[in-house]
Parts: C-alpha cells; sequence; structure tokens
C-alpha cells in the first residue's frame, strides 16, 4: 500500500472514529449541562487540566521517539514503555502530595477530592499494551480504532448512569476513570505483547526525548493557561462556564485536528525521508482541515444563543457570547500544529521547544503582570497574542522548509470570506427558536459549500489546490474500489 493510500485510510478511520466519539460525547455534555452545575464543570476543568497536565509531564516524547525512528527493534519499544511506566508513576505519587498546594493556589480547594482520585489515570494508563506504539507508527489504526469506539461507550454509559443518580461532579471523574481502565484492558486484548521491562536505549532515547519532553510540557501548560488564569482571577463558577464553552468552541480543534495531526506526523517524516517537499504537503493538509474549521466560527457568531438556550439550558446563557469568541483559537491551534508536526519531521525538535519556552515565558509574563480587565477582554488578548506567535512560527517553518507562506495566505483569506459571505446571508433570516436555527443553520452551511465550490473552480490551477484536488480524486477512487471488491 502506498503512503498516500495509507494516510487516507488512517485519517478517513480516525475522522470516523472521532465523529463517533464526539457524537456521543455531544450527547452526554447536553445531559451533563442540564443535570450539573457551573461550579460541578470548574472543578473537573481544574481535575483534568492538572491530572493531564501530569500525564504529559511523564511521555517525555516516547511515542514521537516510536514513530520518528527509521529502524526500530523490540530493544526501542521497551525501552519507551518502561520509561513510560516509570514515569507515570513517580508523577503519579508527586500529584497526590501536591494535590492540596495546587488546587489552594487555583483558588478551589474544593477540587482537591476530585484531583487525587483522578490522578488514577496516570497508573492505569502507563500499563497499556506497547504493541500500540507501533500500530501508530505504521499507520495501522484498525485496532486503536476499536478501541476508542468501546471505551467512549463505556465512559459514556458510566458518566450519565452516575450523573443521574449523584447530581454532582463525581459522575465525570469516575467516568474518566473507567474509560482509562477499559482503554488498558482492551489494549492487551487485541493488542498483546510480551510484558518485558528494559532501559538499554534510555540514553539514545533520552537525547530525543529532552526536547521532546520540554516542549510538550511547554505546550501543554501554554495550552491549559487560560484554564489556570481563569480558575486564580474568576473562581470556579466562571470558570465552569468558561470551560463549558470553550469545550463546545473547541471541538474541531480536539476532535478532529488532533488526532489527524498524530497520522499526518508518521506521513511527514516519510516525506522528508524521500526527500520530497515539506512545505506543499503541510500546507495543502492545512487546506483540508481549514476548509473544515473555519466556518465554525462564523456559525457561532450567528447562532451562538440559540444553541445554548436550546441545548444546554438558561443556566448557561450568561456564557453564550464566549462562544464564538474562543472558536477563533481552533484556527491559530490548526495551522501551528500542522506546522510544528512538519518541523519535527523536518529534526527541528530543539528549535520548537525554544520557541516554546519563549512564547509562554511571554504569555505569562504579560497576563500576570499587567492585565486585570474581564474575562471578555482576556480572550481578546489571547487571540491576539496566538496570532502574534502564530505568525513567529510561520517565518521559522519558511526559513526551516520553505512553507509556502504566500498560498497559506491566499487559501485562509479565500475560506474567511467565504464564512463572511455565509454569515451575512444567514443573518437575513430573522427569529429565534428551533426552527429558526434549522433554517438559518441550513441556509449558512449551504452557502459557504456553495462559495467554496466556486472558489475552487476559479483557482483550480493554483498549486496548492491541484494537490488537494487530486488528493480527493485518489480518496475517493479508493472508496469506490473497496466498495467494489466487497
Amino acid at each position: 500500500m502506498t503512503l498516500a493510500s495509507k494516510v487516507a485510510k488512517s485519517t478517513s478511520l480516525v475522522l470516523a472514529v472521532r465523529l463517533f466519539q464526539r457524537s456521543v460525547g455531544i450527547i452526554s455534555l447536553l445531559i451533563l449541562a442540564r443535570l450539573l452545575t457551573p461550579q460541578d464543570f470548574g472543578i473537573v476543568a481544574i481535575a483534568t487540566m492538572l491530572v493531564f497536565l501530569f500525564d504529559t509531564l511523564s511521555e517525555g516524547g516516547t511515542q514521537q521517539y516510536i514513530i520518528q525512528k527509521k529502524s526500530l527493534d523490540e530493544l526501542d519499544v521497551i525501552t519507551a514503555w518502561t520509561i513510560s511506566i516509570l514515569s507515570k508513576l513517580v508523577l503519579f505519587v508527586a500529584l497526590l502530595f501536591s494535590a492540596p498546594v495546587l488546587a489552594d493556589f487555583l483558588n478551589a480547594p474544593e477540587a482537591e477530592a476530585a484531583i487525587r482520585v483522578m490522578a488514577l489515570v496516570l497508573p492505569i494508563s502507563a500499563v497499556g499494551s506497547p504493541k500500540l506504539f507501533l500500530h501508530r507508527r505504521d499507520l495501522e489504526y484498525g485496532i486503536i480504532s476499536k478501541i476508542l469506539l468501546i471505551d467512549r461507550v463505556v465512559s459514556f454509559t458510566v458518566t450519565i448512569a452516575l450523573a443521574f443518580y449523584l447530581q454532582t461532579y463525581w459522575a465525570m471523574v469516575y467516568g474518566v476513570l473507567a474509560a482509562y481502565t477499559c482503554k488498558t484492558l482492551l489494549s492487551h486484548y487485541y493488542a498483546p505483547y510480551p510484558i518485558k521491562f528494559s532501559l538499554i536505549r534510555l540514553k539514545e532515547q533520552m537525547s530525543f526525548s529532552l526536547w521532546m519532553f520540554l516542549r510538550s510540557i511547554l505546550g501543554y501548560i501554554r495550552a491549559e493557561f487560560d484554564i489556570i488564569f481563569v480558575s486564580k482571577l474568576y473562581g470556579a463558577d466562571q470558570l465552569g462556564g468558561f470551560s463549558l464553552m470553550r469545550n463546545l468552541s473547541y471541538l474541531p480543534s480536539r476532535e478532529i485536528i488532533s488526532p489527524v495531526s498524530n497520522v499526518f506526523l508518521a506521513s511527514f517524516s516519510e516525506i522528508k525521508r524521500r526527500g520530497d517537499h515539506l512545505g506543499d504537503h503541510v500546507v495543502m493538509v492545512l487546506t483540508i482541515l481549514l476548509f473544515a474549521i473555519t466556518p465554525v466560527i462564523g456559525y457561532l457568531h450567528v447562532f451562538n444563543q440559540d444553541l445554548v438556550s436550546i441545548f444546554l439550558g438558561e443556566q448557561w446563557l450568561v456564557f453564550s457570547h464566549l462562544l464564538p469568541l474562543l472558536s477563533v483559537f481552533t484556527i491559530t491551534f490548526a495551522i501551528s500544529t500542522f506546522i510544528q508536526q512538519g518541523l519535527i519531521s523536518n529534526g527541528d525538535v530543539k528549535l520548537l521547544s525554544i520557541y516554546d519556552m519563549v512564547t509562554l515565558s511571554a504569555l505569562l509574563s504579560l497576563f500576570t503582570f499587567f492585565f486585570t480587565g474581564n474575562i471578555e477582554e482576556f480572550i481578546g488578548y489571547r487571540i491576539a497574542f496566538s496570532f502574534l506567535t502564530l505568525g513567529i512560527l510561520i517565518v521559522f517553518s519558511f526559513v526551516r522548509f520553505r512553507l509556502p507562506i504566500f498560498s497559506l495566505l491566499f487559501i485562509f483569506s479565500q475560506l474567511a470570506s467565504a464564512c463572511y459571505l455565509s454569515v451575512y446571508l444567514s443573518e437575513l433570516i430573522q427569529g429565534e427558536g428551533i426552527a429558526h436555527l434549522i433554517i438559518g443553520s441550513s441556509i449558512y452551511f449551504a452557502s459557504y459549500i456553495f462559495i467554496c465550490l466556486v472558489l475552487l473552480f476559479i483557482f483550480q490551477k493554483h498549486r496548492i489546490l491541484k494537490e488537494v484536488i487530486a488528493f480527493a480524486r485518489r480518496v475517493i477512487r479508493a472508496k469506490f474500489k473497496k466498495s467494489a471488491d466487497n
């Protein structure tokens, strides 16, 4: 199977699984929003942020090391797995002891118990099968997808059942633990691997993982800085509303961009090994993703109040105006994620670590010492800062692997124009309630797709768009061939 076919198959599979996961997740979120309070969501947001911060600390770049290594043997896999287990166990103990201090620092002492219980995610996930490393490296996502599907169903069932019974944040905490327990058990059932421990390749892996570890932790703190800052400044109630709107607006980035980027990391590495032009491939992938996520911003701008009042309830309406503001981050997240994957494939992990260190230091300094405004002003300044740091990253990528900047800007401007026109057309329909939401949504997305197709026809000779069209044709042919074979 060719690399293009592997990438297309893996991407389609990952997206299908994520679509199912997110569909279940949205249903779960809508039910929980009716049963729980903003403070409940705030406590879980704090616990989740801290636990997965420690989880990021424990990873140390082991998975990226396995994926990018040209020649791999069993000792590499066993060493990576052993490092992961030891790291997670040490950090689990550290989190247990530091939970009271961290909860007080974040102005949420009521979150201490949730932090300690959710910390069990670390030892549970530590003992998952190392065979999954190899499946990701080889773009074999069949087994991984099956595990993710089952774990989502288990998590949904446990969380919702407990939410009706307990009607507290503990339902979400136990749901997370159920999901990770299920995932670990299924990994050994579907992808068994001999249980061995070794640190023979420790030095070799640490030379790569040191910089990956540094940029992972810096990147995670930067990504979760909003949760830390809002909790510290505004308290658990405001954090609950902020985090729910953030989760809803971040759906495209969390459920599409992140998993797909893991697939393309392997393909970027292969393209680099072949000596092909990496920059064009990165922009081609971004074109497809931006086509999918750009309209979300305009849609939430028009329909945020309708969506919140109908699906979440009146208690959340006061936070609805945050949705379109927060959704802007999906653009900067998408572009920066894939540019960083390109730089990793190019061997520029050290450069990225320095970039993360400098930008995070600037973020912490500016907002900790100079910001005193309300939550809306905070989001506005964060958006401006995100675009500024993205510009720096784009310049790095141009220097390192000739990212076609003007092509990226041109394509994004066309998608933004299509989004703006769709907003204008949908706002011509006045009203409220479900009927207005259905009619307006239909007009908005139909307009967006039609305008994009017109623009694609006009600019079909553009170098990147030609690659997008060719990629789409390959995917369609592969689907038809598979259907014919069946």
